[in-house]
C-alpha cells in the first residue's frame, strides 16, 4: 500500500486462517439442498455409515472418547492405529522381567523419551511438515536416526532378557488402509482437494461415533474453528517532528518504541511488578509532549481510516487516515499549523512505514481480511465444487447486482472473490473452461454488415 490508495484493509495472521475459511465451505456444503447437494450429503452419510462400526471400536478401545486432537496430528494417530498390537509378536514365549530389569526398563525409556521430545523440538518438529517430501528433509532424516537409536536403547533391558526371541512377520491393518483410502477417495470426488479435507473428514465421523445420537446431524466438519475478522494488528508508525534533527529523532524513536510503565503493588507475599506496554493514544500523545519527544508513534491496526474525536461535534467523530492523523499530533505539538513542505514530509514518512509493514507480513503469509459477504462466496466455492460445469455467470447473485463495493455485480468480481477464497483456504479449484461458452459468438459479426 503506498498513499492513498492500495489495498488498506486490516490485517490477518495466517496462524489457522485457512481452517477457519474452511469451515465457512464446510458449512456451506452441509446447507445445500440442491439435487448436487443432496448427493453430497447421502455421500458422505453412506461413508460415515459404512465405518461407523469401526469408528465405535476404535473409541471403546480408547477408552470411550476419540483418539484424534489436533488436526495435523491426524496422520500420526491413523499411522499408529495400523501398526499391529504385541499380541503373539515374538517366539518363543516371553520370560517376564524380574523388578531389577522392570526398573531398569522404566529408567531407560524414560530416559530416551524425553530425549526424543527434545530432538524433536529442536529440529522444528519435522512430523508435522505437509510437504510430501518432507522425509526427504535433512532435519527429517536426523530425527529418524535419532528417533530408532533412542527406541532400541530404551528397550535394550528387554532384549537383553530375551535375546533369542525372533519377531513374526506381520502387516498394517488392512481394515485401517482401507478407511483412509476410501475417505481420500471422497474427497477427490467432491473435489475437496486441501491437506484439511480427509482429517477433517476423519475427525468427523470419530466425533459423530462418540455422541451418538445426540449427535446434531447438521453439524459441520471445522465448527469449532470461527473467523473473526475483527482481529486488528498493531503496526508502530513513528514519524520525526519538525524542526528536530535526525540525531534527536534516532535517540528518541528507540524510547518511544520500548515504552513501559512499571507499577508495585505491596502485598503480604511481598511486592509484585506490573509492566504495562499498551497504551491509549492520548496517554502517548501526553507523554511525548510531557518528555518534549521529537518522535511521534501511532499504533496503526491496519484499517484505512481512524477515528478522531471532534471537539465540536464530541459524539460524531470523524475518520481520519493515519497520516492525517500523525500530521494533527504534530501541529499539536509545536501549536501551529505545519507548512505545506513539512506536511508532505510527515505524510511520507507515514505512508513508507505502512507500505513496508505491508510487504513484510504479506512475505510471511499475512493477508487482508475481507470485507465483503463471505457466506455468499463460500456458498459459490461450494456450487464450484459440486456442480464443476457451473459458469461464473450463473454464480453472479441478481439481489447482490448494483453499484457498490463488493457487491458482485458481474462474472469477474465472483470469479476473483472465488479464487481470492480458496487462495486463503489452500484449497485447489477445479479448473474451468476458458474462453467463451460452447454456442457464444463475437459481437462484430462481418456476416452481418
Amino acid at each position: 500500500m503506498s498513499g492513498r490508495g492500495g489495498n488498506q484493509r486490516p490485517l490477518t495472521s495466517p496462524d489457522g486462517r485457512d481452517l477457519q475459511y474452511a469451515r465457512l465451505l464446510f458449512d456451506a456444503l452441509w446447507s445445500k439442498t440442491s439435487k448436487s447437494g443432496r448427493r453430497f450429503a447421502k455421500d458422505q452419510d453412506l461413508l460415515y455409515r459404512r465405518w461407523l462400526r469401526l469408528a465405535r471400536v476404535i473409541i471403546r478401545n480408547n477408552g470411550g472418547a476419540t483418539p484424534f486432537g489436533s488436526l495435523g496430528d491426524t496422520d500420526r494417530v491413523l499411522d499408529l492405529l495400523e501398526l499391529p498390537d504385541d499380541r503373539n509378536s515374538g517366539y518363543p514365549s516371553l520370560r517376564d522381567l524380574n523388578e531389577e530389569e522392570l526398573a531398569s526398563l522404566k529408567w531407560q525409556r524414560a530416559i530416551a523419551t524425553e530425549a526424543l521430545d527434545e530432538i524433536y523440538i529442536d529440529l522444528g518438529r519435522p512430523l508435522d511438515q505437509r510437504d510430501a517430501l518432507a522425509s526427504e528433509r535433512e532435519s527429517w532424516k536426523i530425527y529418524d536416526d535419532a528417533s530408532s537409536f533412542l527406541f532400541r536403547w530404551g528397550n535394550q533391558p528387554a532384549y537383553d532378557a530375551n535375546p533369542n526371541i525372533k519377531r513374526k512377520r506381520w502387516r498394517r491393518r488392512e481394515i485401517i488402509v482401507s478407511y483412509r483410502w476410501e475417505v481420500a477417495d471422497f474427497c477427490k470426488r467432491w473435489r475437496l482437494k486441501a491437506w484439511w479435507a480427509v482429517p477433517a473428514i476423519i475427525q468427523h465421523h470419530f466425533l459423530r461415533a462418540e455422541n451418538g445420537s445426540a449427535w446434531d446431524r447438521t453439524i459441520p466438519p471445522l465448527s469449532m474453528y470461527v473467523l473473526e475478522p475483527s482481529t486488528p494488528v498493531a503496526l508502530p508508525v513513528t514519524v520525526k517532528l519538525p524542526d528536530r534533527s535526525e540525531k534527536q529523532f534516532e535517540r528518541d524513536k528507540t524510547t518511544v518504541l520500548d515504552l513501559s510503565e512499571t507499577t508495585v503493588i505491596q502485598t503480604v507475599g511481598g511486592p509484585i511488578r506490573v509492566i504495562r506496554h499498551q497504551f491509549s493514544r492520548e496517554e502517548r500523545a501526553e507523554w511525548e509532549r510531557s518528555n518534549d519527544s521529537s518522535c511521534v508513534l501511532l499504533e496503526w491496526d491496519g484499517r484505512r481510516h481512524i477515528l478522531q474525536n471532534n471537539d465540536i461535534w464530541p459524539d460524531s467523530p470523524t475518520l481520519v487516515t493515519p497520516g492525517e492523523f500523525l500530521v494533527e499530533r504534530c501541529e499539536y505539538r509545536l501549536g501551529r499549523n505545519l507548512k505545506t513542505r513539512e506536511k508532505r514530509d510527515v505524510l511520507r514518512q507515514c505512508w513508507e512505514q505502512i507500505r513496508e509493514h505491508r510487504i513484510r507480513l504479506g512475505a510471511e503469509g499475512w493477508a487482508a481480511l475481507s470485507d465483503g459477504n463471505l457466506d455468499l462466496i463460500a456458498t459459490s466455492v461450494a456450487r464450484l465444487l459440486l456442480s464443476p460445469s457451473v459458469t461464473w455467470d450463473a454464480l453472479t447473485p441478481v439481489d447482490e447486482r448494483g453499484s457498490g463495493k463488493n457487491r458482485y455485480r458481474d462474472a469477474p468480481s465472483i470469479q476473483r472473490a472465488c479464487n481470492t477464497f480458496s487462495a486463503l483456504a489452500n484449497l485447489e479449484l477445479p479448473a474451468k473452461r476458458t474462453g467463451r461458452g460452447k454456442g457464444s459468438h463475437n459481437a462484430y459479426d462481418p456476416a452481418h454488415r
